[in-house]
């Protein structure tokens, strides 16, 4: 069986040289160099945009409570959080390893201040850091 499948190999020499597979495995090993770094960019990105969004969410979901009738509390220890959202946002990993917090809390005070952390994020330098006081996941609702 052997001996047939080396015949058949001399009689058909329609193979790939050995230069022409250096040279393909050298053009997708460039192209991995361009792609890879890319795509691990994007995905930091992505998770601070999620885990931007999510304070967002929890901020509005925290204006609904208030708006109707809830007074200070501390979510998520207290159920009330559960009539106003379908779930309780998990911080993207990559966000949490940066800011040393795996779980939102949402802290409401009798004034009306809310205040979610960890606050937003931004990307500097390629580290993932919090959002100054500017905008730093605090707010008051408008009147």
């Amino acid at each position: 069986m052997f001996q047939w499948i080396l015949k058949k190999i001399k009689e058909d020499n329609k193979g790939f040289t050995l230069i022409e597979l250096i040279v393909v495995i050298a053009i997708i090993a460039v192209l991995a160099l361009i792609v890879v770094p890319k795509v691990t960019g994007q995905t930091k990105e992505a998770d601070v945009a999620a885990h931007n969004a999510n304070v967002r969410t929890l901020e509005s979901a925290a204006t609904m409570y208030i708006a109707d009738g809830g007074g200070a509390t501390t979510w998520p220890t207290y159920d009330s959080w559960e009539k106003h959202l379908q779930e309780w946002p998990t911080v993207p990993k990559s966000v949490a390893s940066a800011l040393g917090q795996g779980t939102y809390t949402v802290e409401i005070k009798e004034d009306g201040t809310i205040t979610v952390t960890p606050k937003k994020a931004e990307i500097k330098d390629g580290k993932i850091e919090e959002i100054g006081s500017k905008e730093n996941g605090t707010s008051t609702p408008s009147d």
